[in-house]
């Protein structure tokens, strides 16, 4: 018998320090090898944080300052250049978008 039978899994988000359904925030990775990925899975192998799918977490144009550098990378442990910055609002605008549509 499951011991999470029942239960909703419930995560912090590392921008907003919000509780929420681990189903409603995006998963974000460091890998081993240093690479911070979007884990859609839920189950790739590093250090993780969750950040909310609200559009108006990340504000209206999804800009490179909506996300919040400082929580990120102290929850990362690593260091969030543009580069990052970039990839993740790809993947978040990604995101947001298939939720969307899967609603």
């Amino acid at each position: 018998m499951g011991r999470n039978k029942g239960r909703i899994q419930t995560r912090t988000c590392v921008v907003c320090r919000e509780q929420r359904q681990r189903a409603t925030l995006i998963r974000l990775v460091r890998t081993p090898d240093g690479q911070v990925v979007c884990d859609t899975t839920g189950r790739l192998d590093g250090r993780g944080a969750y950040v909310c799918r609200d559009a108006e977490h990340w504000g209206a144009k999804f800009r490179s300052d909506a996300i919040d550098r400082g929580k990120l990378g102290h929850a990362l442990k690593i260091n969030i250049d543009d580069s990052i910055v970039n990839m993740l609002n790809e993947a978040i605008i990604s995101q947001l978008i298939e939720h969307k549509s899967d609603s």
